[in-house]
């Protein structure tokens, strides 16, 4: 399908501004910003998927250790993804970017005055790529503004890092490089993570209790069958894999997770569950011994929820964009039958529990 008329003049233009912007700024790519100077800290990640979101908590446990008594801000996307990050006990201020304020040019200069009003120590744009993300470290007032150093796309940081650790492929890893500016070793043994409290924890166990009141197993695992675009995976494939896993184990309960997308269990002998709240979902997951989808949105939350998280990859690369903990699984399916996934993930079942 050709690319439309308006598309191509749209990136066109980019291309033309962020030739122009890119020759009149001048970054520096060596300088070190003292630690102690650091005391409050703003980060932009504006994206309204899920999974983007996730990718920036690394980052934010290492900044959160690193500067123990700094105020962290944080602006987002999609406003229900706010909540991904308010267990942080030194993050204070969540803002988010909705595509309506686009459409709303009083709400937009009020949001822009509200930024305006803060003053940090350090601003950190994690995509340089993003004109929203551009935009908003222009905005933002900071002595210091970092970003990743970049030949085609104009930046706004007078702070730039060059990407030397190549060796580190996971979109949730890469950023984590940015902490060089601050003369720190990357750690990229980081997961994902929400920062689930007890409490929390607790009221999802309550939930999944509630659930099983009537079954008896000593496992159970959930499914979530939605995926955007071709990652999707048909339901006539997860109906023969629930079959198959049932054969391996005949006491397994699962859960189908259900979405706006997909209104209805797959099967009548399910136990189903959904929850708008991103928290409250992931806190139900982390009481579960296992959940498997396709590589979406969910499958970053279960991994950083803290359950044995299974993601099946159909076009999409692990590499980049794979599960992270050592009870996680991120399997390719190409090639493989049905029976032969079933095989791997119940192994991969037992070996966790």
């Amino acid at each position: 399908m050709p690319i439309p008329t308006h598309v191509k003049f749209r990136q066109k233009t980019k291309r033309f501004f962020d030739d122009f912007l890119r020759k009149l700024s001048n970054p520096s790519s060596t300088t070190k910003i003292p630690k102690e100077e650091v005391k409050r800290i703003l980060v932009i990640r504006i994206n309204y998927r899920i999974g983007n979101m996730l990718f920036t908590t690394p980052m934010v446990q290492q900044l959160q250790r690193e500067f123990p008594d700094a105020k962290i801000d944080i602006i987002v996307g999609a406003p229900f993804t706010k909540v991904l990050f308010s267990g942080f006990k030194n993050v204070e201020n969540i803002y988010d970017f909705s595509r309506e304020l686009l459409k709303q040019p009083l709400k937009m200069f009020s949001y822009i005055r509200e930024l305006r009003q803060n003053d940090y120590d350090v601003v950190i744009n994690i995509n340089g790529g993003s004109t929203s993300d551009r935009i908003a470290t222009m905005l933002a007032k900071a002595k210091y503004k970092v970003a990743f150093c970049s030949e085609h796309n104009y930046t706004p940081a007078n702070i730039c890092v060059k990407r030397e650790d190549m060796h580190i492929n996971h979109e949730a890893l890469i950023p984590i490089e940015l902490m060089k500016v601050f003369d720190v070793t990357p750690d990229y043994d980081l997961k994902m993570n929400i920062a689930l409290s007890e409490q929390e924890l607790q009221e999802g166990k309550k939930e999944l209790q509630k659930l099983l009141a009537d079954k008896k197993s000593n496992r159970v695992v959930a499914i979530f069958r939605n995926a955007r675009h071709d990652k999707l995976i048909e339901d006539s494939w997860w109906q023969e894999f629930v079959l198959k896993l049932q054969e391996y184990d005949k006491e397994i309960v699962f859960v189908d997770i259900l979405s706006p997308d997909i209104p209805h269990k797959l099967q009548d002998d399910m136990v189903e569950y959904s929850n708008k709240n991103l928290r409250k979902l992931a806190a139900f997951m982390a009481n579960l011994d296992a959940f498997i989808c396709a590589d979406t949105g969910p499958m970053h939350l279960a991994s950083a929820s803290g359950v044995p998280t299974i993601a099946l990859f159909k076009i999409t690369l692990p590499l980049l964009y794979g599960t992270l903990k050592e009870t996680d699984l991120s399997l390719v399916m190409k090639e493989k039958s049905v029976d032969d996934v079933a095989k791997e993930v119940f192994g991969h079942i037992q070996k966790i529990s």
